[in-house]
């Protein structure tokens, strides 16, 4: 009878888990973004440069007030993609739809340390390489996109997760 327990105990533990993968509320979209740092307007835009940021969205590439239109193979997410050097000096990617409001015609704007949404007010922290909501009600932090950096090529590149 102990070892039926057991038994059942080990297996309960093991499954318990199974499917509590967080998914967020934002839909997903095609997400595909290489920055070079080397080159053109991005050469400022590396690690160590803390709040540095870059915004990624239908009208193009947006850093330091220039513009750079996309390529054929730039995908920018669902209300578009801020690529973001956090506190740690290290690269970050959200969609910058507020998961909160969902609206994909109205992305949060940067704000420093944050990602504000101007339809409801909510404020996300990225400084710190989370996203979570630091004021209002949302529960949800913002949809996080893999970012790797390439220090041989110094190319910045964001995907799905």
């Amino acid at each position: 009878m102990r070892q039926r327990l057991f038994i059942l105990a080990v297996a309960a533990i093991l499954t318990a888990c199974q499917g509590t993968t967080f998914r967020s509320a934002v839909p997903d979209y095609p997400i595909h973004l290489e920055i070079n740092t080397r080159v053109g307007m991005f050469v400022s835009f590396v690690p160590g440069n803390p709040t540095s940021h870059v915004i990624v969205d239908a009208g193009g590439f947006h850093f330091n007030g220039i513009t750079q239109p996309l390529t054929v193979m730039d995908a920018y997410g669902f209300a578009g993609t801020v690529v973001y050097i956090d506190n740690s000096g290290t690269y970050a990617a959200y969609d910058l739809c507020c998961p909160h409001c969902l609206l994909r015609d109205a992305p949060c704007c940067i704000d420093g340390m944050f990602a504000v949404c101007d339809s409801c007010y909510e404020q996300y922290d990225i400084y710190s390489g989370n996203g979570v909501p630091t004021r209002g009600v949302a529960q949800e932090p913002l949809k996080r996109y893999n970012c790797t950096y390439n220090t041989m090529s110094g190319i910045v590149y964001v995907t799905p997760r």
